[in-house]
């Protein structure tokens, strides 16, 4: 294909970067606060809120991804090759995911016994068989909170195999489906505030930023009218945009805390979040671009390994402290921690992607011919 009809979103791995951030403070602080005062365990609790709407963009980034690809692949080859596309998918998730479970499995239960440390007692694997860990998987206390990372990545495996079905048999009617997503999400989290059951390990309760992110991604290759309306925003009204939807990415879940607000709260951000993808693509009057600043871009690009690694770090981070019996108490020696587990966890998401995510990548192009 001509390389004038490829569309690149350059910002896309700045944004992943940032949205990392909170899922990173939460984690860290999570294994921490139990050791130390209530503030800490307060600024854990809205750093997990914040997380919330970055698992939100994750979910409308990897729905606007895969379809945008799809209607691609449409358009230039008139066919849609579901083996390519469950192959890219498996060679991109495979190797963090292989590292991951075998930390969880083998590694950490050995590093347990070795340093004759607190015994623990590790999920059954028979659900990780199944692909569905998220739904019958126990995670017990904070020193196993890689397993909810891992659990994570399943859910979007069975994202992918769901739209990689619906792709190839229903992709005339992508906008139908993606609102009755839009519809199972909110019931989805509606039911679990009901229940008084936690809702980020359903997969369906992240149909609303599924759904949105299927609607931003025809609108863009459709060029839809309201698409080429936003290329032609002001700066200033595009700065009170991200502003608004900065501050609802922020606070949204820290207002609507255990309300029914939770199911309506994605449905504003993840319009924000496709208002970004189409403006810092296709934008004329941007104050900022995300894809200038390298250092953000290249965060992006091994932050998949980054989410997942970020936790295992942190655990092996409170295992050597407890080994020690060094208990945290100053707010500085913490500071420390927290910036000894974010430089440990890019270096271990770097050496991956350059070990084994980028060859695999590079072998994944076998499998896109668009």
């Amino acid at each position: 294909m001509p390389r004038n009809k490829r569309l690149h979103f350059k910002d896309i791995h700045a944004l992943k970067a940032l949205v990392f951030i909170p899922i990173y403070l939460f984690s860290i602080l999570s294994l921490i606060s139990p050791q130390n005062s209530e503030t800490l365990s307060q600024v854990s609790n809205i750093a997990g809120k914040i997380s919330q709407s970055s698992f939100d963009f994750l979910f409308f980034l990897t729905a606007f991804l895969v379809t945008s690809h799809g209607l691609r692949e449409y358009k230039y080859l008139a066919s849609f090759s579901l083996k390519n596309f469950y192959l890219r998918r498996l060679l991109r998730l495979a190797p963090v995911l292989f590292l991951s479970l075998l930390f969880a499995f083998v590694l950490h239960p050995w590093l347990i016994r070795i340093l004759d440390l607190q015994p623990m007692i590790t999920p059954s694997a028979e659900p990780y068989l199944w692909l569905i860990p998220n739904y019958l998987s126990n995670f017990a206390g904070p020193e196993l909170i890689y397993f909810t990372f891992i659990c994570t990545v399943f859910m979007f495996l069975q994202f992918y195999i769901f739209w990689g079905l619906i792709l190839r048999f229903f992709h005339n009617y992508l906008n139908i489906i993606a609102l009755l997503l839009i519809g199972v999400g909110i019931v989805s989290r509606v039911i679990h505030q009901l229940n008084g059951s936690e809702y980020l390990m359903d997969t369906l309760a992240f149909g609303v930023p599924i759904g949105i992110g299927v609607l931003t991604a025809t609108a863009v290759r459709n060029e839809n009218a309201v698409v080429v309306k936003l290329k032609e925003i002001s700066k200033n009204l595009n700065s009170f945009i991200y502003i608004t939807g900065c501050l609802l990415f922020l606070g949204g879940y820290i207002l609507s805390t255990n309300s029914y607000l939770t199911a309506v709260i994605p449905i504003f951000t993840s319009l924000f979040f496709g208002y970004v993808i189409i403006e810092q693509t296709f934008g004329k009057n941007s104050f900022i671009q995300f894809k200038t600043k390298k250092i953000l871009t290249y965060f992006g690009k091994i932050s998949y390994g980054m989410i997942v690694y970020q936790a295992i770090i942190s655990v092996m981070m409170t295992i050597a402290i407890e080994s020690l019996d060094y208990n945290l108490t100053s707010f500085y020696i913490i500071g420390i921690v927290i910036l000894a587990g974010f430089i440990g966890t890019v270096v271990a998401a770097d050496i991956s992607y350059k070990l084994f995510e980028k060859p695999l990548l590079r072998f994944r192009r076998e499998f896109k011919k668009v």
